[in-house]
This record gives C-alpha cells, structure tokens and sequence, in this order.
C-alpha cells in the first residue's frame, strides 16, 4: 500500500526569533521538496501549514510556516516530522519513492530466484545501500550504484543483477 502523505524530514531547531525552522530533510535532493506550498505535522495529512518560504543552507532546509511565527511557536515543534503529499511531489518519471519499495521481493534479473526482502534504504555518500532479510532471517547489505539494479517492478520486486556471493550462506551478516 503507497502512502499518501511522505515523511519528508524532521524539525531540528529554530533560527531566529520569527519561527522559522531548521529541517533536516530525507530526500535525495532538497529541489524536491523546495517547490512544496504546504507541509504537513501529521502522517495523515492533519495539521496542515502553508510554506511561506524555503531555502537551503548546510545541508538543512528552512522552512517559514503560516501559523509558526515566533520562537515560542517554532520551539513547540521542534523534533516533530514534517511530511508532504505525494502528489505534491515532482520526481522524475524513472525514481520511485523509497517508501513504496520497502518489502519488495529482491530477485535475481536472470535467474529469478528471490533473495530476500528490503527492509531499508541507507545512503553513506556514493549512492544508496539496501539492507536486504533473507529467507533465514539474516540481513545483508547490496550496493544500489552502477548496474546493480536492473528494474523496479512497484508490483513484482526489484530485478538486480548481484556480486556473486553477496547472497551466499556465509556471506557477511549485519548484527546489531
């Protein structure tokens, strides 16, 4: 089931004294949320807020919101999420939404056997790294860049093409 309203990121402080907000934002690029005229601190599309204004800095947004105008206001916010609704959101026709393909079947393009299930998506810099469960319960990390993922299917899986023994038995498993 795709989510209407996408967690878009998070209120981490305030700057100033008229409320505006420090964001830490979720998405690969801050464009994709810059554009948006109303946020949302609800992940059902309650306790709406009209974007006054957005820019970024130092990896944050700053986000000015009708109704959050002092420093009282913006502290009374702060560590909540912020989310948008998905039809607000301009992304290219090839990208999907990271929370649509959470618990996707990952299967093999040529073989077709499933290795498992994504569980998460995570990001250290170079590109995106998918934390996969095994059948077995393990969990195992598979790099997302170059020609590792040959299709996303939003109602099959996602077809990769694999290291040869990424999803070996004793291939390394992430413990926590």
């Amino acid at each position: 089931m795709t989510e209407k309203y996408l967690e878009i990121g998070r209120v981490i402080n305030k700057r100033g004294l008229k409320g505006e907000l420090k964001v830490e934002h979720y998405c690969d690029s801050p464009e994709d949320v810059m554009s948006l005229e109303k946020v949302y601190f609800d992940p059902n599309g309650k306790d709406c807020r009209r974007v006054v204004s957005v820019k970024e800095y130092k990896d944050c947004l700053y986000f000015m919101l009708e109704g959050i105008d002092s420093a009282e206001a913006a502290d009374a916010v702060r560590g909540r999420y912020v989310y948008a609704d998905r039809d607000d959101i301009d992304i290219d026709e090839d990208s999907v939404f990271i929370s649509d393909i959470i618990g996707l079947p990952v299967i093999d393009a040529a073989s077709g056997e499933t290795y498992g299930t994504l569980v998460s998506v995570d990001n250290y810099g170079a590109s995106d790294v998918y934390t996969v469960k095994r059948p077995s319960g393990k969990e195992v990390l598979m790099p997302t860049g170059g020609d590792f993922i040959e299709e996303i299917d939003l109602e099959k899986g996602i077809y990769v093409n694999v290291i040869p023994g990424i999803f070996d038995d004793d291939a390394e498993e992430i413990h926590d």
